[in-house]
């Protein structure tokens, strides 16, 4: 890659480059240039496409309806109480 289109980008981009970081960036876009090209040479013509890189099963439960004396009983268990709720001190 030419260090002027670095500059180009970095100007489209709002971005402010030296020349130091500029040599810098130069040699990690060329370092992923050469990695694309190394991928480039993978015979993948045999493989089925990938939909999803961690394709899983869903795991979550069924939305069913809960049993209700579930929020009886923590309703219970709390220290203060009006009712059917639970009553909290004043914040403000």
């Amino acid at each position: 890659m030419q260090k002027e289109e670095l500059f180009v980008t970095a100007s489209l981009a709002r971005l402010e480059l030296d020349e130091k970081e500029a040599e810098k960036l130069n040699e990690a876009v060329t370092g992923m240039i050469e990695y694309f090209s190394l991928m480039d040479k993978i015979d993948v013509d045999d493989l089925p496409p990938t939909t999803h890189a961690a394709a899983k099963v869903n795991r979550t439960r069924k939305d069913l309806p809960s049993d209700i004396s579930l929020a009886d009983k923590m309703v219970e268990n709390a220290p203060e109480k009006e009712g059917r709720f639970i009553t909290v001190p004043n914040v403000l």
